[in-house]
């Protein structure tokens, strides 16, 4: 992606406002270094070339910068190249590059920077003259580019240099050698490589997401005295800097661990345009519908603080909803190579993975799921919310600049949420159980009804099965068993992080005839497939907002008939899951909500109904391997 200068920068206050491009801390001074014993300079050489003329103009006049917030830089790169520091130069010739327009751009930032009102747009300006044309051309040392190599930039940039071009730009002529480096001239100006950070100032079509990652409160950058090179007293007595050095902090890049500036790691950023900012937004809102209150402060049996005794927690809904949507979609639009299994140096490969990978891991571990996956073709099928058509080439790395946003939360941040009942936390209250979070039991050797060939008294396989058929995840379940048969049983398990969006609930039960030592005194026929229970989803305000009956069948009707509109399910002969509710919307976004103390949650409620009745019945105890909390996804 080519930006040209007059173009970027032709009363667009945008694409000046923000092109930061140090690095977060760097050490790369101006050292003084004595090299050479030619009689001539690199700036004297330059001098002596008459090609050159509009590249040495252009010298003069461009102050070496490190930062855009280098307000006390006054060195030019004419006195640099004079000193006794070692460079390569790269110099355009005459006629092969727009000097107008860099010309332009430098007397237009010096006149900037003499009105205190734009002084900082102007010094912004002199900053992209600095970086983007002047360090561009220029790299520290003495290098021989008669050899094939990479050369490291002063901006930072790596570029490719064979024999006879560099960076794909042919040279002219031979190399000059002088006292303090090495001058090479080039057929055309050195393209400036963005990379994914300079990008996001560099388009003004996405700077909907530059503003939100650069906005002053998340992204500051401090003067670093201790790094700085000093130079002299300026006329006021204060220190004038050779070299100044700017700390960056990026709270929301640091966070996550990236750094989009580092030309030597390699990112793919997925990023929607202005137009398809606004549609992701509408997308990831929909799925964060926090509510005006919560209840919350759980203290074992209910919400310490409700809205019943007016201390509920209070919640500007509309303005969290907004704020976590936008960190939600930023933090997750970069990917890195190596989380997906991929060589980190770039490659097209990268880019084609991204198209087809049936999942791909964002830098925070969120999955985005490609939608148009099938069974059976592993990473072969065009995910609708990534194109090739889409993708900009960056210095370190890939840009998915996406005109609309076909990403689907369903199949990115609503993920999977399962967990086993053994871990006690998950039972958050129970009532009428033998024991308040269950009794854990283990399968072994001794104790695992596993199904297995039925054999005759010779050892030879009937052909029958006997046991218990399907796998038990880690070999364990929890046991909730009525304690009294007079009193019905009720269960709560906490349901976390779950987002205002549809989900498919689930839960995977055993029989208790699994377990050979599950023995009872009073057995009655049937007692094994005498299932029955009442599944609701309660909020946090300890409303029902759903609620499902299931009873066994038995001679195809239910197993008691006072339970009216039951789910009819079949005794259960082997591990099974059964799904509670197809699709459940939950109203309220229980994702983040900033309570000042204990946490906020929704329950799933099993309730196991009293026995008793005209045939005496005693209910089987809920044997629960896993309950699950899965995004439910329409199909296709």
């Amino acid at each position: 992606m080519k930006y040209p200068i007059n173009k970027l920068f032709k009363g667009c206050a945008f694409a000046v406002s923000a092109l930061a491009l140090a690095t977060a801390c760097s050490d790369d001074h101006f050292d003084v270094v004595t090299q050479g014993d030619a009689d001539k300079t690199l700036w004297e050489n330059i001098q002596a070339n008459k090609n050159l003329s509009e590249f040495q103009d252009l010298l003069t006049r461009i102050t070496v910068m490190k930062s855009e917030n280098d307000k006390t830089a006054t060195l030019k790169y004419s006195e640099l190249l004079a000193s006794n520091q070692s460079f390569t130069v790269v110099a355009p010739v005459n006629g092969s590059f727009d000097y107008k327009a860099w010309s332009d751009t430098i007397n237009k930032a010096n006149l900037l920077r003499a009105d205190e009102a734009t002084e900082r747009e102007g010094r912004q300006l002199m900053y992209i003259a600095s970086n983007q044309f002047a360090m561009n051309h220029i790299a520290r040392f003495n290098s021989n580019l008669a050899s094939e190599q990479t050369i490291h930039l002063l901006n930072g940039k790596n570029v490719q240099s064979v024999p006879g071009t560099f960076n794909e730009i042919p040279m002219e002529g031979t190399q000059i050698h002088g006292s303090n480096g090495v001058l090479y001239t080039l057929k055309g100006l050195n393209p400036f490589a963005y990379n994914i950070y300079d990008f996001l100032s560099a388009d003004p079509a996405i700077s909907s997401v530059n503003a939100y990652i650069k906005d002053p409160a998340i992204e500051t950058e401090t003067f670093n005295e201790n790094l700085s090179v000093p130079g002299a007293m300026n006329e006021n007595g204060d220190m004038v800097y050779i070299d100044s050095i700017f700390t960056r902090t990026n709270l929301l890049l640091d966070g996550i661990g990236i750094s989009l500036d580092d030309e030597d790691s390699c990112y793919v950023a997925v990023i929607p345009d202005n137009n398809a900012w606004e549609e992701a937004l509408a997308k990831v809102k929909s799925i964060m519908n926090y509510a005006g209150t919560y209840s919350y402060g759980w203290d074992g049996t209910g919400f310490t603080y409700t809205s019943d005794r007016g201390s509920a927690l209070k919640l500007n809904a509309d303005s969290l909803c907004e704020a976590k949507a936008k960190e939600a979609i930023i933090k997750n639009m970069f990917f890195q190579p190596y989380r997906m299994g991929l060589e980190s140096k770039k490659n097209r490969k990268i880019v084609e993975y991204m198209e087809t990978a049936d999942s791909l891991i964002s830098s925070t571990g969120v999955i985005f799921y490609n939608p148009a996956a099938k069974e059976g073709q592993p990473n072969q099928n065009l995910n609708p919310a990534l194109r090739a058509e889409y993708v900009e080439d960056a210095s370190n790395g890939y840009v998915f600049k996406l005109p609309d946003y076909k990403f689907d939360p369903a199949y990115s941040f609503v993920s999977d949420l399962w967990f086993q009942p053994v871990s006690s936390f998950y039972t958050v209250y129970s009532s009428g159980c033998t024991a308040p979070t269950g009794n854990t039991v283990v399968l072994s050797t001794t104790n695992y009804n596993k199904e297995r060939d039925v054999v005759d008294e010779d050892g030879n396989p009937t052909g029958e099965k006997t046991g218990v058929s399907g796998e038990v995840l880690n070999n364990t379940y929890q046991r909730f068993a009525i304690a009294n048969n007079s009193q019905a049983m009720q269960v709560d398990f906490r349901l976390m992080d779950v987002y205002s969006a549809d989900y498919v609930i689930k839960v995977t039960l055993v029989p208790s005839n699994i377990n050979f030592d599950d023995v009872h005194e009073d057995e009655q026929e049937g007692f094994y497939e005498n299932l029955c229970f009442v599944a609701e989803i309660i909020d946090d305000d300890n409303k029902s907002c759903a609620s499902t009956t299931y009873a066994y069948k038995k001679n195809g009707e239910a197993s008691d008939s006072n339970k009216d509109n039951a789910i009819i399910i079949d005794p259960m002969t082997g591990v099974t899951t059964l799904t509670l509710f197809p699709k459940f919307h939950f109203d309220k976004c229980y994702v983040d909500v900033p309570c000042p103390t204990g946490e906020t949650f929704p329950r799933l409620r099993l309730t196991v109904p009293k026995g008793g009745g005209r045939n005496k019945i005693v209910y089987a105890p809920l044997n629960i391997v896993e309950i699950s909390c899965e995004p439910y996804r329409a199909a296709e």
